[in-house]
């Protein structure tokens, strides 16, 4: 079953199907209840266009996304590094010994950062 959500604004429709493909991987995917409520509530609010622009610009720029997550990183890399080294941290938050900065971010092994962000409540 199809459902066109119009947003007459900006001269927009979009139709959707029950199913569609990935065009990424070819398989068949169901559109999810919270799309369909994403494409609702922009097409009420003259902003379909805009949702449909932002989702291509994500798609086709997956790295613009991973910037934050990149400089999350390389602080995970420094905390993991100082541990390794054995610094502990004084009363005022300030570290004992340490070096300024840390710059290796050759290897970081994702398990040991999801154990670091376990650690401190993430």
């Amino acid at each position: 079953m199809f459902r066109t959500y119009t947003d007459y604004v900006n001269k927009t429709a979009l139709t959707l199907p029950d199913k569609f493909i990935d065009v990424r991987t070819g398989e068949s995917i169901e559109v999810l209840p919270t799309v369909l409520e994403q494409i609702e509530y922009h097409s009420n609010n003259s902003t379909l266009i805009h949702l449909v622009l932002t989702a291509l610009n994500s798609y086709l720029q997956p790295k613009s996304i991973s910037n934050g997550s990149t400089l999350l990183l390389e602080e995970i890399r420094e905390i993991k590094r100082m541990m390794q080294m054995g610094y502990l941290p004084r009363g005022n938050g300030q570290i004992r010994n340490g070096p300024a900065q840390v710059n290796d971010t050759s290897n970081l092994d994702l398990i040991e950062v999801e154990d670091v962000l376990e650690a401190f409540g993430g």
